[in-house]
């Protein structure tokens, strides 16, 4: 079951179980959350530096259970930024050691657009992904 209308509390669990991230937050922000059966937040996805003008939004994620990625799931979540906001391209930036999450993004439908050298600290690179509305499409409505 999807979460909304808790942005704020979403965002702050998201923040707290991604390793990386270090202090601050998100900045302006949405959330979605994904719950249990015991309505615990287990999966969260924060929607970050959107660009209206560019039709872009970053997406960072976070779960403590694979089990929550159920195609119903995946679908409502990334409705939201390209149906609601209308963005054309979504991304994440994830460290290029963490290749669970490199691959669990492959699998959700993300490309492999780049890597940025030295993104998350000195010896610490970014793999950012991509998916564009019509990859979303193709997947997700197909």
């Amino acid at each position: 079951m999807l979460l909304y209308g808790h942005d704020a509390e979403v965002a702050e669990w998201v923040f707290e179980n991604i390793p990386h991230l270090g202090n601050g937050d998100f900045g302006p922000c949405a959330a979605i959350g994904v719950l249990s059966k015991k309505h615990e937040i287990v999966a969260g996805v924060v929607y970050h530096d959107y660009q209206p003008d560019y039709l872009t939004i970053q997406l960072s994620m976070a779960s403590v259970t694979p089990f929550w990625a159920k195609p119903d799931n995946i679908k409502g979540l990334l409705t939201y930024p390209f149906h609601q906001l209308g963005v054309n391209k979504i991304w994440t930036a994830t460290p290029h050691e963490s290749e669970r999450v490199i691959k669990f993004n492959r699998h959700l439908g993300f490309t492999q657009e780049a890597v940025l050298a030295h993104h998350f600290g000195p010896k610490r690179h970014a793999v950012i992904c991509r998916m564009l509305k019509p990859d979303f499409t193709r997947k997700y409505h197909g």
